[in-house]
């Protein structure tokens, strides 16, 4: 299956130069190295990173979404630099009013630590992202967060924060504690954004690996090197070593249908069984025979 795409995407290029350092007042830093070549680029498509917990993949998320590392006259790394569409986060001209601009023009963050106002649904829209005054008409100004469920909730945020106007979409565990009809809903709207303006998405989410590692049309970019050093007084330092590998797919539309009829066939397979079944009922002879 495949999709045709706007003719008015918007382009999305990184840029990282290695080694990538992050340093937390002078007594922690992450670092992160590749196994092959010494520079890495993400284009259009979809980038999935696969590491253990405590990894570094979401510090790195973190980085390339100017959500973490120090912003000003050395924005970004502390070594190493991240460019986007040519533009160093540690260069002139970056500061915390250009790195919003570009989050607020250019990046989804999903999930986000977002907390819900007393406010409609129409409202929280306007305040945690605002940027379509056409899309924020179809929230309600009657209807309040707190009293939906976390169903609804988690749907009303999707709708918030995943904003098909933007090119490029940070992913991270999006589909924990979702049900097979959210999770529907989500790959929906990934397909539907995908045929318009997003054109990079980076993604993370420990049930999707072999999934995603066995699927042909993912093939394995490279290999982050990752090396933590935690220096505190009196204490011996802790050194750890980890790696991410990240598999790249440039053309996810049929990666994106195959998820969406998974779960269509998970709802038909849920719908279809007996609830006399679920209550042991099936023992009786002759109950279900007719």
């Amino acid at each position: 299956m495949h999709c045709i795409k706007d003719d008015n995407v918007v382009s999305s290029h990184f840029e990282i130069t290695f080694p990538l350092i992050l340093a937390y007042d002078g007594s922690f830093s992450i670092t992160f190295t590749l196994q092959r070549e010494t520079t890495l680029e993400f284009k259009r498509g979809v980038y999935y990173l696969h590491g253990d917990n405590g990894s570094g993949k979401t510090t790195f998320l973190n980085m390339l979404a100017l959500t973490a590392g120090n912003i000003g006259k050395k924005a970004g790394a502390d070594a190493g630099t991240v460019k986007f569409n040519g533009q160093a986060y540690n260069g002139k001209g970056i500061d915390y009013i250009r790195a919003a601009e570009i989050r607020e023009k250019s990046y989804c963050i999903f999930p986000q630590k977002v907390f819900f106002l007393p406010v409609s649904t129409r409202d929280n829209y306007m305040v945690l992202n605002g940027s379509d005054k056409k899309k924020a008409e179809s929230f309600s100004s009657q209807q309040y967060p707190d009293f939906l469920s976390g169903g609804q909730q988690q749907k009303i945020l999707m709708d918030i924060v995943l904003d098909e106007k933007k090119p490029v979409w940070f992913l991270d565990e999006p589909l924990t504690n979702l049900d097979a009809e959210r999770r529907l809903y989500f790959w929906t709207t990934l397909e539907r954004a995908y045929q318009k303006k997003l054109s990079t998405i980076f993604f993370i989410d420990h049930w999707m690996g072999k999934k995603i590692k066995a699927d042909k049309h993912f093939r394995h970019l490279n290999t982050l090197r990752v090396f933590t050093e935690n220096r505190q007084k009196n204490s011996p330092p802790e050194i750890g070593f980890r790696h991410i590998e990240i598999f790249e797919n440039n053309d996810p539309q049929d990666f994106f249908f195959q998820q969406i009829r998974q779960v269509q066939k998970e709802k038909v397979v849920k719908k279809s069984v007996n609830p006399l079944f679920l209550r042991g009922d099936w023992g009786v002879k002759g109950k279900h025979e007719e």
